[in-house]
């Protein structure tokens, strides 16, 4: 399936092995596209259970941090900063 952004819901076009013309009717059960949509409320209840899954100990570090933020005396090391972004982006990526 391909969407074509310049021309809208119009532009969808189905690029599957289905030929124009030659569509008896029926509607192929194996090779249809789908899309599901979540709404919010089911990606916040997965928030909150991500959250209550989090060890007490990396909360606690998660709130001496906020406590240090707020207070202006949060200090950081900007390369180990640096290094660990750039450390997570190359293992997300699937070389």
């Amino acid at each position: 399936m391909r969407i074509n952004s310049s021309t809208g819901a119009a532009g969808v076009q189905n690029s599957g092995g289905a030929s124009k013309g030659k569509s008896k009717g029926k509607a192929s059960a194996s090779g249809g596209d789908s899309v599901k949509v979540s709404d919010a409320s089911s990606l916040r209840e997965k928030a909150l259970t991500m959250l209550s899954d989090m060890s007490a100990v990396r909360m606690e570090r998660i709130e001496e941090i906020r406590g240090a933020l707020e207070e202006g005396s949060f200090k950081s090391d900007s390369r180990k900063v640096a290094s660990q972004i750039v450390t997570n982006a190359l293992a997300e990526r699937s070389w």
